[in-house]
């Protein structure tokens, strides 16, 4: 997910700016992908709430979802294998895995035939 945010980003207009180069603005409609795909497991990681939860089932906390949990959680095709040195339980990465792979599934589109060619990056 992170790659297509990366290549789906520009220096200037409407966007969210990536946290960790505030120079790039992800294209606005990209970042709307980029959410919806983060919705199918937040409920999880924040508990219900929606305000996020510190103290959430699996003790997880901000800096233990690294670009391997996402990149395993959303990448399964890229990514079989489980993160090196994760402190998030496997079994609780596969359900997250699950998760998405049910309400996001490859083969959904959400969006018109109309906005394809001038709105939506395609990766």
């Amino acid at each position: 997910m992170l790659l297509y945010a990366v290549d789906s980003s520009r220096s200037f207009g409407l966007g969210t700016r990536l946290p960790w180069d505030e120079q790039y603005v992800i294209e606005s409609l990209s970042d709307s992908t980029i959410y919806m795909a983060y919705y199918t497991i937040a409920h999880f990681l924040q508990d219900g709430s929606l305000t996020g939860n510190p103290n959430n089932q699996y003790g997880i906390q901000p800096e233990d979802l690294t670009d391997d949990v996402f990149n395993y959680i959303f990448l399964s095709n890229y990514y079989p294998n489980p993160p090196q040195n994760c402190k998030i339980p496997v079994d609780f990465l596969n359900k997250l895995r699950s998760e998405f792979e049910y309400w996001y599934p490859m083969d959904l589109r959400v969006s018109g035939k109309d906005l394809i060619n001038n709105h939506l990056t395609m990766k």
